[in-house]
């Protein structure tokens, strides 16, 4: 039995022994396992005792297979807590208070990360996870969990946030708003540039927010303009994103936006926008001033055309082609000069000429040299055609005159290369250096855009400054100079320049600085806009030296009636200073210099022409002469512009004016010359005919019947024939003295005359005729009328013709009155007046001339021949005194006034002694005043 029992017992112990082996065994195996986790979960494992300082750390850095809970003994942080070996960081206080408040609550903690030390080693980055450990009766016994060393991801991820940062600085520094829209058109992000070019505030550019939230929030703020929101959002949405397109966009504020859509592969879009107002406003000034160009041309008076280098037709003018007889555009572009020859010979231009030496004298012309030629139309016209060389190689014709207009020909050509989704595609270079001058990024366009001139990540300033200098990128110069001059730039402050290329091409090169230290250079090509601003001022320049050589004064004025351009001849030929017309200045202002310097006239009526050249309708053509108040006589043409301005063309016809008045003045005399003599011959057959048939019906009368003519007859017959002769013997010594006086050659003697005793005999002279029409002639002359010095049979002659005259028109119970008095300055009046007929106004100098009576026919009341008052005014001219008439009116009588100077009125001083006295007819007394 005990056997039996003895037995049992031992498959019990064998049973147990085997149980405990099996759970060794499973321990063991969980023990590995355990071992196995804890070495692949973290660096090292750590316990805190209940004061939470570290009492336990595992090794670190295990090899595989070794123990990972062997204890690190002598380490510096056992007996510290974690608060000694961490390094605070600004901006960790939340992630530290809430492990305070686990701490505090003895809760389970995970991937707690920050920065430690250790002793003397470099600062780490670590990242522990924890569990509270409490006793068999559930008091706190302190933490434990594991630690890993995070610092290589860390590292890593502070350098990508940097790079980031750095990328996103350097865009948002970029003159182009770039914003980026995810597949589902929510905002990623935009950078700075983009609100401002935008015109919106940097605010409503949110991360997150849908596309048509974002345009509707522009077209509320109005940057869309007028309209409404929902319908910008709906044309905005209507635009295809999936494909690149670009437009251009005018904002309220005038300004002019180039905008370009690029799909992305992850089904977003990027758009770039850009501020490309200088560039159209350039392209505007670049079409208007080729309008002016163009109109300027079109007005000009003179006929342009010019030649390239080639010798082919460039441009022209219509008055080209008007003044040498062609049809109109009959000269046309690329046309050579021998072609336009070609045709004017054909149209018989050259038929009064050798054709063919003539052509062949044009055609040999050495067009470097300035020509001039004079030639004849067969319709008379006389042509100044010159040929002026030009500064590109060609040549300028031009007809009449020397002005030429080139027609603007090329327009800015093309654009700089336009913004791109991202970087890599922006169209202008971007190269990025770091705080320590390095090259960290480059797009390809900057690769593009200086090809010749590489560079390469990692490169220094200073490595691509000096590979630049010695290849010549900075121009001609030493090298070292030029490396030191770009070197010393400050990039600490925004800086723009422009260069030229050793391959000719011309780029804008700006820098920029960067928060990091660094700073970003950013290169566009700007060829073609240097190209344009160079064609457009040479062009400028070649206008201008073709409107400063013509003989034509040109001033243009735009439609608020301002000075636009106008060229030296203008200011001279108005008389104004050559600054005076400058741009801008009103035509007002012109004005009123003219005014003030009479060039209108006097008084009202100069301001009125002022006022009415003011208000001048410049929309139609118009033309006018001016005289300025030195004599000149301007041609003054207003011709209107499109843009509602005019140019007004002034030219100096004063020479031209002088010839025509001249011209018309001869005709005027030779005129009145014709109708002298016509008068003359009537006038003279009617005055000679009528005493000739006197003598010869009263010889007639004696010759034919003698025996019955007794001796009173004949005696009466021989008074008439006596009567008549002594007529035509009067009549002719008028004619002779008349033919005297305008040959210049009368002669005066000095007689010391009695006026009275003159007077008194001329009455006598006149009596029996006075009786004979009714007529009463008195005399009225002061008793101490003093003698005076000249001829006194002239002086009879001239006071018996002004008698005679009143006499004759007084008619009965006419009163006819000599009178005399000695006027203020000494001189002498002798007046002859009557209560005649009387003179109209225009008609009293009309009456001195030769042959001239107030009823010019033949049957006219009152005979003579009209040389009476002719001669006498003559003869008081030759006295050195003057005749007039005066007269009221037909009706109220005539008063004839003869005066004789001071020099001529004697006193009674005795003839001096050495007087050449004893000379028959002369007098020696000295004149009185």
């Amino acid at each position: 039995m005990e056997g039996a029992d003895h037995g049992a017992s031992g498959d019990r112990s064998r049973a147990e022994i085997e149980a405990l082996r099996i759970a060794c065994a499973m321990l063991e195996a969980r023990e590995r396992r355990l071992r196995d986790f804890a070495y692949a979960s973290g660096d090292w494992f750590w316990e805190q005792d209940a004061s939470l300082r570290f009492s336990w750390l595992s090794q670190r850095e295990v090899p595989p297979g070794g123990d990972v809970l062997a204890p690190r003994l002598g380490d510096p942080m056992l007996g510290r807590t974690r608060d000694d070996n961490a390094i605070r960081a600004p901006g960790d206080e939340a992630m530290w208070a809430a492990h305070a408040a686990a701490l505090a609550a003895r809760r389970p903690f995970r991937d707690l990360t920050y920065r430690s030390r250790r002793a003397t080693e470099a600062p780490f980055w670590v990242r522990i996870s924890g569990v509270p450990v409490f006793g068999a009766d559930g008091t706190f016994a302190g933490y434990r969990g594991i630690g890993r060393d995070v610092s290589a991801e860390m590292e890593s991820a502070e350098t990508a946030r940097r790079q980031s940062a750095l990328l996103r600085d350097t865009l948002d520094r970029l003159p182009v708003g770039i914003i980026l829209y995810d597949a589902d058109q929510k905002l990623i992000w935009a950078n700075a540039s983009y609100a401002a070019t935008a015109g919106v505030e940097k605010a409503m550019l949110t991360p997150g927010r849908s596309l048509a939230e974002i345009i509707r929030a522009f077209a509320e703020q109005g940057a869309y303009g007028p309209g409404a929101a929902e319908d910008f959002v709906a044309s905005a949405l209507a635009i295809d994103r999936t494909r690149s397109s670009r437009r251009t966009r005018r904002l309220p504020d005038g300004r002019s936006i180039d905008v370009r859509y690029e799909p992305l592969p992850d089904g977003g879009h990027v758009i770039c926008a850009m501020d490309v107002t200088p560039l159209i406003e350039a392209e505007s000034q670049a079409r208007l001033r080729a309008l002016e160009i163009d109109t300027v041309l079109a007005r000009l008076r003179t006929g342009v055309c010019v030649y390239g280098a080639d010798h082919r037709v460039k441009l022209k003018n219509r008055r080209y082609e008007e003044l040498l007889g062609l049809p109109l555009d009959a000269v046309q572009p690329g046309m050579q000069v021998r072609d336009v020859m070609r045709l004017l010979r054909e149209r018989g231009e050259f038929d009064a000429l050798d054709p063919e030496a003539y052509l062949a004298r044009v055609l040999r012309m050495d067009r470097a040299r300035p020509h001039v030629t004079r030639r004849v139309r067969p319709n008379g016209t006389v042509l100044d055609i010159a040929s002026d060389p030009l500064p590109d190689g060609g040549f300028m014709i031009s007809a009449n005159d020397i002005t030429a207009l080139s027609r603007a020909e090329d327009e800015a050509r093309g654009r700089a290369a336009m913004l791109d989704a991202i970087l890599a595609n922006l169209p202008h270079g971007v190269a990025v250096y770091d705080r320590f001058r390095s090259v960290t990024m480059f797009n390809p366009a900057y690769t593009e855009i200086m090809d010749g001139a590489p560079i390469a990540l990692g490169d220094t300033i200073i490595d691509v400054v000096q590979r630049r200098a010695e290849a010549g990128e900075y121009g001609p110069g030493e090298a070292q100079e030029m490396i030191a001059r770009e070197l010393a730039r400050d990039i600490g402050v925004p800086q723009r320049r422009r260069r030229m290329r050793p391959n000719g091409t011309a780029i804008d090169v700006r820098s920029a600085p960067l928060p990091d230290g660094g700073h970003v250079s950013v290169v566009t090509d700007i060829t073609p806009v240097v190209e344009a601003e160079a064609e457009a001022m040479r062009r400028a320049a070649m206008l201008d030296t073709m409107l400063e050589h013509i003989r034509h004064g040109i001033c243009m004025f735009d439609r608020d009636r301002r000075v636009v351009s106008a060229n030296r001849m203008a200011a001279q030929l108005l008389q104004h200073a050559p600054d005076f017309l400058a741009p801008g200045r009103h035509q007002a202002e012109l004005v009123a210099a003219l005014l003030a310097r009479g060039d209108f006239g006097e008084g009202e009526e100069a301001a009125s022409r002022a006022r009415e050249y003011l208000t001048r309708d410049r929309s139609i053509s118009t033309i006018h002469r001016r005289t300025r108040s030195d004599g000149h006589v301007l041609d003054v043409r207003s011709d209107p512009t499109p843009d509602g301005g005019f140019v007004v063309t002034y030219t100096d016809v004063t020479d031209q004016t002088e010839a025509e008045q001249g011209l018309r003045a001869a005709k005027e005399q030779a005129e009145a010359a014709s109708r002298a003599k016509s008068q003359f011959l009537a006038t003279m057959s009617h005055e000679l005919r009528t005493p000739l048939n006197a003598i010869i019906g009263f010889s007639d009368a004696l010759m034919h019947d003698p025996a019955r003519a007794g001796a009173a007859k004949i005696a009466e017959y021989a008074a008439s024939i006596n009567e008549a002769g002594r007529h035509l013997l009067a009549l002719i010594n008028d004619i002779l003295d008349v033919a005297r006086i305008e040959a210049g050659r009368i002669d005066l003697a000095e007689d010391r005359v009695d006026l009275r005793s003159l007077a008194e005999s001329c009455r006598r002279l006149m009596e029996p005729t006075a009786r004979t029409t009714g007529a009463t002639l008195t005399l009225a002359l002061p008793a101490d009328l003093p003698r005076v010095r000249g001829d006194e049979r002239r002086l009879r002659q001239v006071l018996l013709n002004l008698v005679s005259n009143a006499v004759k028109f007084s008619g009965s119970a006419g009163q006819v009155r000599i009178g005399a008095r000695v006027a203020a300055d000494g001189g002498l009046a002798i007046t002859v007046a009557d209560n005649g007929i009387g003179i109209d106004g225009p008609e009293l100098e009309r009456v001195f001339q030769p042959f001239t009576q107030l009823d010019n026919s033949l049957s006219r009341r009152f005979q003579g021949s009209g040389l009476g008052l002719y001669l006498s005014r003559a003869l008081a001219a030759a006295h050195g005194g003057s005749l007039h008439l005066e007269s009221a009116g037909p009706g109220t009588g005539t008063t004839a006034v003869m005066t004789l100077p001071a020099f001529r009125v004697l006193g009674v001083q005795p003839t001096p002694p050495d007087s050449p006295a004893g000379t028959p007819g002369r007098t020696a007394w000295s004149s009185t005043k």
